[in-house]
């Protein structure tokens, strides 16, 4: 339950980094691949494939979001959770 709602705050507190003018083009250029590698239909492995297709994007998608957060510089995230608290 705990991870769960990290991941819960973790979420708008991405977004706003995104957003923010300190955090780097390439973690930008990863987050926008990650989230048009969520919405569009095409997959490294089809969904057709059971269990593989679903595996993929339970692995690729995760990793994706992990390597973005790592680009973004610790100040920005630490900057834009006190937002997201304040509100």
């Amino acid at each position: 339950m705990n991870k769960l709602m990290k991941i819960k705050n973790f979420i708008p507190v991405y977004f706003r980094a995104m957003k923010n003018k300190n955090t780097p083009v390439m973690a930008k250029l990863m987050g926008i691949f990650a989230i048009a590698y969520a919405v569009l239909p095409a997959d490294m492995i089809p969904d057709v494939l059971p269990f593989l297709g679903i595996l993929d994007d339970a692995i690729v998608l995760p990793f994706l979001i992990y390597l973005t957060s790592k680009m973004i510089p610790d100040e920005v995230l630490n900057k834009e959770e006190a937002v997201v608290i304040e509100e």
